[in-house]
């Protein structure tokens, strides 16, 4: 009967792996080392669930960040976008108007281009 850290060390550098195929093979035979065996995969099995539900996290967080980032900048692009379409439709408005004016002046009527 091994020590739990002893035989946690001898399998840390047998390697997980490994590992599982000896257990499944049956080289050990005392109950308690096969439930020490057993322990150690779950303690890696829960190891690595935490470090992929960090990863999961850190991700989400990202894309966190990244939406809210994409957010404040339509928000403050939102303004901007409103008083250029306003400006363009002044402008078409008074083209309209001038075109109009030009069609009854002969004078504008040169500038503007109508024959």
């Amino acid at each position: 009967m091994e020590d739990a850290a002893v035989l946690f060390a001898k399998l840390e550098s047998r390697g997980e792996s490994q590992v599982r195929i000896d257990l499944a093979q049956g080289i050990w035979s005392e109950p308690r080392t096969v439930a020490l065996v057993k322990e150690w995969l779950a303690l890696k099995d829960r190891a690595r669930a935490s470090e992929d539900s960090a990863k999961r996290d850190a991700r989400e967080e990202e894309t966190l960040s990244i939406a809210k980032e994409a957010n404040r900048i339509a928000s403050e692009s939102l303004p901007i976008a409103r008083t250029a379409v306003l400006w363009a439709r002044y402008a078409a408005i008074i083209a309209t108007a001038a075109m109009a004016y030009a069609a009854k002046d002969p004078i504008l009527s040169l500038i503007f281009g109508n024959p």
